[in-house]
Protein backbone atom coordinates (compact mmCIF):
# COMPACT_ATOMS: atom_id res chain seq x y z
CA UNK A 1 0.00 0.00 0.00
CA UNK A 2 1.59 2.94 -1.36
CA UNK A 3 1.88 5.98 1.50
CA UNK A 4 0.86 8.35 -0.96
CA UNK A 5 -2.44 6.43 -1.08
CA UNK A 6 -2.83 6.25 2.59
CA UNK A 7 -2.20 10.20 2.28
CA UNK A 8 -5.19 10.47 0.22
CA UNK A 9 -7.52 8.68 1.83
CA UNK A 10 -6.56 10.70 5.31
CA UNK A 11 -7.18 13.87 3.40
CA UNK A 12 -10.89 13.26 2.20
CA UNK A 13 -11.66 11.75 5.50
CA UNK A 14 -10.38 15.62 6.89
CA UNK A 15 -12.41 17.16 3.97
CA UNK A 16 -15.95 15.36 4.84
CA UNK A 17 -15.09 16.10 8.70
CA UNK A 18 -14.00 19.87 7.89
CA UNK A 19 -16.86 20.68 5.97
CA UNK A 20 -19.71 19.52 8.30
CA UNK A 21 -17.93 21.53 11.40
CA UNK A 22 -17.25 24.53 8.90
CA UNK A 23 -21.37 24.36 7.51
CA UNK A 24 -21.95 23.83 11.61
CA UNK A 25 -20.04 27.01 12.57
CA UNK A 26 -22.22 28.75 9.92
CA UNK A 27 -25.12 27.59 11.21
CA UNK A 28 -24.78 28.85 14.68
CA UNK A 29 -23.56 31.97 13.40
CA UNK A 30 -26.76 32.24 11.80
CA UNK A 31 -29.11 30.66 14.65
CA UNK A 32 -27.35 33.09 18.03
CA UNK A 33 -28.28 36.33 16.38
CA UNK A 34 -31.79 35.61 17.04
CA UNK A 35 -31.37 35.06 20.38
CA UNK A 36 -29.61 38.31 21.43
CA UNK A 37 -33.05 39.74 22.48
CA UNK A 38 -34.14 36.92 24.34
CA UNK A 39 -30.92 36.96 26.08
CA UNK A 40 -30.56 40.25 26.75
CA UNK A 41 -29.09 41.32 30.49
CA UNK A 42 -28.10 38.17 32.98
CA UNK A 43 -29.79 34.73 32.85
CA UNK A 44 -31.75 32.86 33.50
CA UNK A 45 -33.64 33.17 30.08
CA UNK A 46 -36.57 32.04 27.65
CA UNK A 47 -36.54 31.45 24.24
CA UNK A 48 -39.71 33.65 23.24
CA UNK A 49 -42.34 31.75 21.09
CA UNK A 50 -41.34 34.06 17.78
CA UNK A 51 -37.64 33.15 18.15
CA UNK A 52 -38.46 29.74 18.66
CA UNK A 53 -40.27 29.38 14.94
CA UNK A 54 -37.04 31.26 13.32
CA UNK A 55 -34.82 28.89 14.79
CA UNK A 56 -37.15 26.26 13.69
CA UNK A 57 -37.37 27.46 10.06
CA UNK A 58 -33.28 28.04 10.51
CA UNK A 59 -32.58 24.19 11.63
CA UNK A 60 -35.52 22.94 9.02
CA UNK A 61 -33.64 24.59 6.19
CA UNK A 62 -29.92 23.55 7.27
CA UNK A 63 -31.34 19.80 7.26
CA UNK A 64 -32.84 19.94 4.02
CA UNK A 65 -29.82 21.05 2.66
CA UNK A 66 -27.94 18.23 4.18
CA UNK A 67 -29.60 14.91 3.86
CA UNK A 68 -26.89 13.03 5.53
CA UNK A 69 -27.76 14.54 8.84
CA UNK A 70 -30.09 13.36 11.46
CA UNK A 71 -31.03 16.56 14.00
CA UNK A 72 -29.51 19.60 14.17
CA UNK A 73 -29.68 22.56 16.57
CA UNK A 74 -28.95 24.33 19.92
CA UNK A 75 -27.96 22.96 23.39
CA UNK A 76 -28.04 25.70 26.07
CA UNK A 77 -25.76 25.78 29.57
CA UNK A 78 -29.21 25.14 31.90
CA UNK A 79 -28.06 27.99 33.98
CA UNK A 80 -28.70 29.90 31.24
CA UNK A 81 -32.23 29.19 31.27
CA UNK A 82 -35.65 29.62 33.53
CA UNK A 83 -36.07 26.25 34.70
CA UNK A 84 -39.88 26.57 34.73
CA UNK A 85 -39.62 26.70 30.69
CA UNK A 86 -36.05 24.61 29.70
CA UNK A 87 -36.12 23.42 26.63
CA UNK A 88 -33.33 22.05 23.98
CA UNK A 89 -34.08 23.68 20.81
CA UNK A 90 -33.26 20.32 18.46
CA UNK A 91 -34.94 19.73 15.02
CA UNK A 92 -34.89 15.93 13.79
CA UNK A 93 -35.39 14.50 10.16
CA UNK A 94 -38.86 12.01 10.21
CA UNK A 95 -38.86 10.33 7.37
CA UNK A 96 -40.28 12.82 4.98
CA UNK A 97 -40.76 15.73 7.55
CA UNK A 98 -38.49 17.34 10.11
CA UNK A 99 -40.07 17.87 13.69
CA UNK A 100 -38.81 19.43 16.72
CA UNK A 101 -38.13 17.09 19.57
CA UNK A 102 -38.66 18.02 23.53
CA UNK A 103 -36.14 16.32 26.16
CA UNK A 104 -37.19 15.81 29.51
CA UNK A 105 -34.76 18.49 31.73
CA UNK A 106 -36.55 18.09 34.81
CA UNK A 107 -33.80 17.14 36.94
CA UNK A 108 -36.29 14.94 40.11
CA UNK A 109 -37.10 12.86 36.38
CA UNK A 110 -35.46 9.11 36.17
CA UNK A 111 -35.11 10.82 32.30
CA UNK A 112 -33.68 13.80 32.83
CA UNK A 113 -31.41 14.52 29.92
CA UNK A 114 -28.10 15.55 31.83
CA UNK A 115 -26.29 16.27 28.45
CA UNK A 116 -24.06 18.44 30.21
CA UNK A 117 -21.63 15.91 31.23
CA UNK A 118 -21.66 14.28 27.54
CA UNK A 119 -18.40 14.65 25.88
CA UNK A 120 -20.15 16.89 22.47
CA UNK A 121 -21.29 19.23 25.38
CA UNK A 122 -17.89 19.80 27.76
CA UNK A 123 -16.12 19.98 24.82
CA UNK A 124 -17.78 22.46 22.60
CA UNK A 125 -18.85 24.23 25.96
CA UNK A 126 -16.29 24.08 28.49
CA UNK A 127 -13.14 23.60 26.40
CA UNK A 128 -14.84 25.71 23.34
CA UNK A 129 -13.17 23.88 20.63
CA UNK A 130 -14.98 22.23 17.75
CA UNK A 131 -16.15 18.63 19.31
CA UNK A 132 -16.43 15.15 17.52
CA UNK A 133 -17.85 12.70 19.56
CA UNK A 134 -19.09 9.04 19.48
CA UNK A 135 -20.17 6.47 18.66
CA UNK A 136 -22.29 5.84 20.81
CA UNK A 137 -26.07 5.76 22.19
CA UNK A 138 -28.21 8.27 23.34
CA UNK A 139 -30.18 6.64 25.63
CA UNK A 140 -31.86 9.92 27.07
CA UNK A 141 -31.51 11.84 24.15
CA UNK A 142 -32.44 10.64 20.18
CA UNK A 143 -31.88 6.87 21.49
CA UNK A 144 -30.14 6.38 18.57
CA UNK A 145 -26.49 5.13 17.77
CA UNK A 146 -24.91 8.55 16.84
CA UNK A 147 -22.05 10.64 15.70
CA UNK A 148 -22.24 13.91 17.12
CA UNK A 149 -20.52 16.99 16.21
CA UNK A 150 -20.54 20.45 18.20
CA UNK A 151 -19.15 24.35 18.09
CA UNK A 152 -19.52 26.65 20.73
CA UNK A 153 -22.41 28.94 20.83
CA UNK A 154 -22.41 32.68 22.08
CA UNK A 155 -24.40 35.65 22.18
CA UNK A 156 -23.18 39.31 22.19
CA UNK A 157 -19.52 37.27 23.15
CA UNK A 158 -20.89 35.49 26.15
CA UNK A 159 -21.01 31.66 25.62
CA UNK A 160 -24.49 30.02 26.39
CA UNK A 161 -24.02 26.87 25.08
CA UNK A 162 -23.48 25.13 21.74
CA UNK A 163 -24.37 24.08 18.43
CA UNK A 164 -24.46 20.32 16.90
CA UNK A 165 -25.68 17.84 14.84
CA UNK A 166 -26.25 14.36 15.05
CA UNK A 167 -25.45 12.08 11.83
CA UNK A 168 -26.94 8.08 12.57
CA UNK A 169 -23.88 5.68 12.21
CA UNK A 170 -25.34 4.10 9.55
CA UNK A 171 -25.00 6.98 7.64
CA UNK A 172 -21.16 7.93 9.20
CA UNK A 173 -20.14 4.32 8.11
CA UNK A 174 -22.23 4.79 4.67
CA UNK A 175 -19.77 7.74 3.92
CA UNK A 176 -16.82 6.52 5.24
CA UNK A 177 -16.68 3.63 4.07
CA UNK A 178 -16.83 4.96 0.64
CA UNK A 179 -13.89 6.99 1.16
CA UNK A 180 -11.88 4.15 3.21
CA UNK A 181 -12.34 2.05 -0.12
CA UNK A 182 -8.93 2.51 -1.58
CA UNK A 183 -7.30 0.88 1.32
CA UNK A 184 -7.71 -2.90 3.21
CA UNK A 185 -7.93 -3.31 7.08
CA UNK A 186 -8.12 0.52 7.88
CA UNK A 187 -10.02 2.45 10.47
CA UNK A 188 -10.98 6.04 11.57
CA UNK A 189 -10.53 6.02 15.21
CA UNK A 190 -11.56 9.03 18.04
CA UNK A 191 -9.73 10.83 20.08
CA UNK A 192 -10.11 8.12 22.61
CA UNK A 193 -9.17 5.40 20.11
CA UNK A 194 -12.04 3.81 19.57
CA UNK A 195 -12.83 2.95 16.06
CA UNK A 196 -15.70 5.12 14.44
CA UNK A 197 -16.05 3.14 10.92
CA UNK A 198 -13.12 0.59 9.74
CA UNK A 199 -13.36 -1.71 7.11
CA UNK A 200 -12.41 -5.29 8.70
CA UNK A 201 -13.76 -7.41 10.70
CA UNK A 202 -11.29 -6.73 13.57
CA UNK A 203 -11.55 -3.30 12.96
CA UNK A 204 -15.37 -2.51 13.29
CA UNK A 205 -17.73 0.59 14.85
CA UNK A 206 -16.64 1.02 18.47
CA UNK A 207 -14.18 -1.51 19.23
CA UNK A 208 -11.34 0.55 21.48
CA UNK A 209 -7.85 -0.17 20.11
CA UNK A 210 -5.98 -0.24 23.48
CA UNK A 211 -2.56 -1.35 21.54
CA UNK A 212 -1.18 -0.55 19.02
CA UNK A 213 -1.94 -3.88 16.62
CA UNK A 214 1.56 -5.19 15.45
CA UNK A 215 2.36 -4.22 11.18
CA UNK A 216 -0.07 -0.90 11.71
CA UNK A 217 0.45 2.54 11.42
CA UNK A 218 -1.25 5.40 12.21
CA UNK A 219 -1.44 9.05 11.05
CA UNK A 220 -3.44 12.30 11.94
CA UNK A 221 -6.59 13.27 10.09
CA UNK A 222 -5.86 17.18 9.54
CA UNK A 223 -8.59 19.12 11.16
CA UNK A 224 -8.28 22.07 12.97
CA UNK A 225 -8.86 21.01 16.91
CA UNK A 226 -9.92 17.57 16.27
CA UNK A 227 -8.52 14.63 17.14
CA UNK A 228 -9.10 12.13 14.54
CA UNK A 229 -6.62 9.40 13.10
CA UNK A 230 -6.86 6.63 10.31
CA UNK A 231 -5.21 3.17 11.39
CA UNK A 232 -3.61 1.58 8.58
CA UNK A 233 -1.50 -1.82 7.81
CA UNK A 234 1.92 -0.48 7.17
CA UNK A 235 3.99 -3.02 4.60
CA UNK A 236 7.00 -1.26 6.43
CA UNK A 237 5.85 -2.66 9.38
CA UNK A 238 5.37 -6.14 7.96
Amino acid sequence: MAHSQVEEVAHGLAVWVEDLLVDLERLESSLSPRLVSDFAGDPPHEVSSKTRRALGRDVADFLEEHPGLDGAGLIFQLSQLKPETARIEWWVRDEEKINRRDFILDPDSDRFYDYEYLEWFKGAFHAGTRTVAGPYIDHLGVDDYLLTMAVPCSVDGVKVGVAGIDILMNDVEAELLRILSPLSGCAVLSRHNQVLVGNSAQLSTGVRIAVMPPGYSRIPIAVDNVDLSLLYPDPQLG
